[in-house]
């Protein structure tokens, strides 16, 4: 941190580059297991989006426990992959590079040309932390069954950590286009989560640069996402994750859908078949 850059204030969001992150224990710094008595989680989330193929791979931290999972959406061909795993290390996830070995299963893809930024909220007397990276160059190679494609698309990097309520619930959608100015255009939409009025993680990137958006809407279904800020968009669900889990003290019902928006962004901004997730996670943690 630089010498003179103030720290932003705990008990407030923060949204910012991180140089002047609040004070506490953040990552790269590992957390100490419980806050408040509240059980650390951290997890660590990509999701690659082209015309051709999406996929996404992740792991995620309760306390002691991890989980990890993958899930594949080839549109060429028409199928789609998925599983999940306890304690193992079949998913890696390194800066600009993500790998997948699971049986007839590989995913080799390389990501570049990031822009980042660090969102932060208090929960409760605790607090949690996530940092977002949107990456326009990714290339790589996935391999399943007995397909094998050369790839090319974007990613999209979500890293969390904190101590998230007891009782957590969001609703998320994102993806990628072109507008009606061929201009490569990403969103990054949720509710449940960084979502605060300002200093939320709620995103739009324009060739790159970003700005953060007011809030927004989704409809009960999760079909339609809305800005308050003006535009609508309307996603065809093509693919889809689904998980449970009953833990005793940890429980969740997670879904998680590949497929298609199409609409306006805020801005004015058209997007017409942009690829993209969302998810629909209740979590008791």
């Amino acid at each position: 941190m630089i010498a003179w850059m103030i720290p932003a204030p705990a008990d407030r969001p923060y949204r910012g580059n991180g140089v002047d992150r609040p004070s506490v224990p953040l990552p790269p710094d590992r957390l100490p297991i419980l806050r408040a008595g509240q059980l650390r989680k951290h997890w660590q989330y990509v999701s690659f989006w082209s015309r051709e193929l999406s996929f996404c791979a992740a792991w995620a931290d309760v306390g002691p426990l991890r989980k990890e999972y993958w899930g594949i959406w080839d549109r060429a061909s028409g199928r789609s992959q998925q599983r999940a795993h306890l304690f193992t290390r079949r998913v890696q996830i390194e800066p600009n590079r993500v790998y997948v070995r699971d049986g007839d299963t590989e995913i080799a893809v390389t990501f570049e040309d990031c822009v980042s930024f660090e969102a932060y909220r208090p929960a409760d007397h605790a607090y949690i932390w996530s940092r977002k990276d949107y990456c326009r160059e990714a290339r790589g190679v996935v391999c399943h069954g007995e397909t094998r494609r050369a790839v090319a698309g974007v990613m999209f990097v979500d890293v969390n950590a904190g101590y998230h309520e007891r009782s957590t619930h969001w609703r998320w959608a994102a993806g990628a286009g072109l507008d009606q100015d061929n201009r490569l255009v990403a969103f990054n939409a949720i509710i449940g989560l960084h979502d605060h009025p300002e200093c939320s993680e709620r995103t739009i990137w324009v060739d790159g640069e970003e700005r953060e958006m007011g809030p927004v809407t989704f409809s009960k279904d999760l079909s339609t996402v809305s800005f308050t800020e003006g535009g609508t968009l309307r996603f065809q669900p093509e693919a889809l994750i689904e998980q449970h889990t009953n833990l005793l003290l940890v429980r969740s019902d997670y879904l998680h859908w590949f497929g298609t928006y199409t609409g306006t962004l805020p801005g004015g901004i058209e997007l017409n078949e942009a690829p993209g997730v969302r998810e629909r996670h209740d979590a008791l943690w």
